[in-house]
């Protein structure tokens, strides 16, 4: 590649030979056709290292191959942007997909943004869209991320970007997750704590997340995840891909506000409970006491 790519795509595999040339498929099929892929192995099997070696017929294609690192070899993707040949740094994990446009997306935010992301969730085992609802630029959301306790992460690999000179001003680079926080968590918080960050979220999803965490995948074969993966992999290359995922996503979105209003009188009767019924049953105790008393 002799053209200076305008996004580098970085993807940290270690033993997923049959979806990996699925998702780097999806990072090539951009609209942005100057891309880097940057494959970052980390201590990958011999049946990976078969799967890669087709992939690099594509001159925008690069592998890594790198020992074993501790935990998921988050020091690996510090190699990586030191090698990545562009200025936006966009992620994909090994079982994930980009829809067509979510490199125009980000970089289009890049510009003016140090962090950012598209619309975050994953796809169910049912096909349906599981949304982590957040925004980049809201401070309350910022503040969210980076308090210590409690817990909160609303940022994914797949689907975020940030620019490497913000990776670099930060003098923070990625390192073994400490027991108990995230990988993605982890480091894109030191984005958010750094003053004057500037974080931005996209105004829809162009990536899709399937993890093996979530709806039980971490019990299936590798061909159930690969059946999946191709199922999904053919939805995002038809033409209305888009289309249909904005409508899965607003679907998602009233789905989430009608369980939150559950959440919300759940709670409001949980608070009245506490607030009424318990000191009335206290009262009642008491006055049976007394007049049980000599």
């Amino acid at each position: 590649m002799t053209t200076t790519p305008r996004a580098s795509i970085l993807v940290p595999t270690h033993n997923k030979p049959s979806t990996l040339p699925v998702a780097v498929a999806s990072a090539l099929a951009q609209t942005v056709a100057d891309v880097e892929v940057i494959i970052i192995g980390d201590g990958v099997t011999d049946d990976v290292r078969a799967a890669v070696q087709p992939l690099l017929a594509d001159p925008r294609v690069r592998f890594l191959d790198l020992p074993k690192g501790p935990h998921h070899g988050e020091v690996h993707r510090h190699t990586a942007v030191l090698e990545a040949r562009s200025d936006a740094i966009l992620y994909l994990c090994d079982d994930d997909l980009f829809l067509r446009d979510h490199v125009a997306d980000l970089l289009a935010l890049l510009e003016d943004h140090d962090l950012v992301q598209c619309w975050n969730g994953f796809v169910t085992t049912s096909g349906r869209i599981h949304l982590f609802a957040s925004d980049l630029s809201d401070p309350h959301e910022i503040a969210a991320h980076t308090a210590r306790k409690p817990f909160y992460n609303k940022v994914s690999v797949t689907g975020t970007g940030h620019t490497r000179g913000a990776y670099l001003a930060l003098d923070d680079p990625w390192e073994t997750t400490p027991v108990g926080d995230q990988p993605d968590h982890h480091q894109f918080a030191k984005f958010m704590r750094r003053p004057g960050f500037r974080g931005a979220t996209s105004s829809r999803m162009t990536a899709l997340q399937l993890p093996t965490s979530e709806d039980g995948r971490d019990t299936w074969t590798a061909d159930e995840r690969l059946a999946e993966l191709l199922r999904w992999w053919d939805f995002v290359r038809s033409p209305d891909a888009q289309d249909v995922l904005d409508e899965m996503c607003h679907t998602a979105a009233r789905r989430a506000l009608v369980e939150e209003g559950y959440r919300v009188r759940h709670f409001r009767d949980s608070v009245w409970w506490r607030g009424t019924a318990l000191p009335r049953r206290l009262a009642r105790t008491a006055r049976a006491a007394v007049r049980g008393a000599p």
